[in-house]
């Protein structure tokens, strides 16, 4: 930790000469920081609620708490805020304990000086840092795993785990659930006489189309290449038709830049006793060859 004076430390402290204590180390050390001290956990709560704050030296045993949950209740209500355990002697133990559930550092009030307390609160900090910046990392990779990087919308990964959830609750249920899946014509054709770039645009064009056309509990997936899915629970085969030749006549209709048109095959199918996964799916996926066999911009259902 810096000498910044712009810096803040929260003490969470009910022992006056402990907190004493605390303050004239941190003057010995001439860090700038500015020291706010208080008596109660609440107390401590309420200032991170209302301000921003670098760290907090926290003492496990309050007036209104002890022991782990004094730590657990803090690190809830303030998580991207570093915290440091301040025990004593007799409760090094919860110390341990809090390293483990979240907390930077722990010191033993009896051993520490100055000097150390003024590292341990630069650690705490800088770990604290690198802590967020791995979750955020952590999270975009899992988000990258499941989102489709070119259109936004699920990949087909992502929709493999959510179809076999809602196959489970459409068991349960029984409730119905039907499935389309729909395929750009000739869209060869279109990368290989306008380019990739173009082609990705389409791609693009379309997810955005189909997003705006359905259901927010519905489920649109990116399956490969230029096949979408559209996972549509509590929906039976008929009403699944109306919304895929909705799709169709958007697909047909939208002006992809330049005059450029571009049409849809669909196939629509809906869960049917003994199915699964794979059965479902291939069932959608043989609809939809059969629109292609039949003339293409069309809608096929089995």
């Amino acid at each position: 930790m810096s000498d910044n004076p712009m810096h803040t430390v929260l003490l969470i402290e009910d022992d006056p000469g402990d907190a004493l204590l605390i303050k004239e180390m941190l003057e010995q050390q001439e860090c700038k920081a500015c020291l706010v001290t208080v008596e109660r956990l609440v107390e401590g709560i309420s200032y991170l609620q209302q301000n921003h704050c670098d760290v907090v030296l926290l003492d496990m045993n309050l007036p209104d708490s002890s022991g782990l949950p004094t730590m657990t209740r803090l690190l809830d209500a303030a998580p991207s805020t570093p915290i440091i355990v301040l025990t004593g002697l007799s409760d090094e133990s919860f110390g341990t304990d809090a390293v483990k559930s979240g907390a930077q550092d722990y010191l033993v009030k009896g051993e520490i000086d100055g000097r150390i307390l003024k590292r341990a609160m630069f650690y705490a900090v800088e770990r604290k840092k690198l802590e967020i910046t791995l979750k955020q990392t952590r999270d975009l990779f899992e988000r990258q795993a499941r989102i489709d990087y070119l259109t936004g919308i699920y990949n087909r990964l992502m929709f493999n785990e959510l179809l076999e959830a809602e196959l489970q609750r459409a068991r349960r249920y029984g409730s119905d659930l039907s499935l389309i899946m729909f395929d750009l014509d000739h869209f060869k054709e279109v990368n290989d006489t306008c380019g990739h770039n173009i082609g990705d645009h389409v791609l693009k064009e379309v997810a955005q189309l189909a997003s705006n056309s359905i259901r927010a509990h519905d489920i649109l997936t990116r399956w490969g290449g230029e096949e979408f899915m559209v996972l549509i629970p509590k929906c039976d085969q008929s009403k699944a038709a109306i919304l895929a030749e909705k799709l169709r006549g958007l697909v047909e209709a939208h002006d992809f830049g330049n005059g450029l048109q571009v049409t849809a095959s669909f196939g629509i199918t809906q869960l049917k006793v003994g199915d699964n996964a794979d059965s479902f799916t291939a069932r959608s996926d043989k609809a939809m060859y059969q629109a292609k066999q039949n003339g293409r911009n069309r809608i096929e259902s089995l």
